[in-house]
């Protein structure tokens, strides 16, 4: 019985691969996201520190701006290069690219939290990135692994490989649209949840 669960389980080689690749991406986006913040000295950090300090002034007096639009178009932006990419060969360089900039970025403003308040800056940045990551991270690699393959198999046919087979199947399709919702959701906790939660952290740490 163990056996057969974990053969429904495992993934086809392809696909573990490709789920490598990004994940490798990702993680040393992520890496040099955390390397740099942790390096900031000087003005940039002084202005960063400020930066910080006055926007969770603002989620402390209820004060940020908040725009549905723009941060549903956050998260919808990189499904959507994602889609593009999967669509060309040129996603097999471009999707490790486009995951190392998203582990970049998403790194940094995490890591620049805890550059500035120490210890303190773990809960606002959970609330800030990590809790909406819980959502696109997942819409990430459900859309970029089959994105990964189907680069490939254009690849292999402009090569002339007339054996490769299309990967955006109707399943494609319909995974591509859970992941659409997932980004869609998480744009909206950034709406509604976040900036609640958000003025409570900062309540902590003006507070301690």
């Amino acid at each position: 019985m163990g056996m057969e669960i974990r053969k429904k389980w495992d993934l086809p080689l392809e696909q573990r691969i490709a789920l490598s690749v990004l994940g490798v991406a990702f993680l040393l986006g992520g890496g040099l996201g955390c390397l740099l913040a942790a390096l900031s000295n000087g003005p940039g950090a002084e202005e960063l520190s400020g930066y910080l300090a006055g926007y969770l002034a603002l989620a402390w007096e209820d004060g940020l701006p908040r725009r549905l639009l723009p941060l549903l178009w956050e998260q919808m932006k990189y499904l959507l290069a994602i889609l593009v990419l999967g669509l060309t060969a040129l996603g097999l360089a471009g999707l490790p690219v486009l995951f190392g900039v998203r582990g970049f970025f998403f790194s940094f403003s995490s890591a620049c939290f805890c550059r500035v308040f120490g210890r303190r800056g773990l809960l606002p940045a959970f609330l800030l990135f990590g809790l909406p990551a819980l959502l696109w991270v997942p819409a990430l690699f459900l859309s970029g692994v089959p994105g990964f393959l189907s680069a490939k198999q254009l690849l292999r046919r402009a090569s002339g490989d007339g054996r490769s087979s299309m990967v955006l199947t109707g399943a494609w399709w319909c995974r591509t649209g859970l992941c659409a919702g997932l980004a869609l959701v998480a744009g909206l906790l950034e709406y509604w949840v976040t900036p609640v939660l958000l003025r409570a952290a900062a309540r902590v740490i003006f507070s301690s």
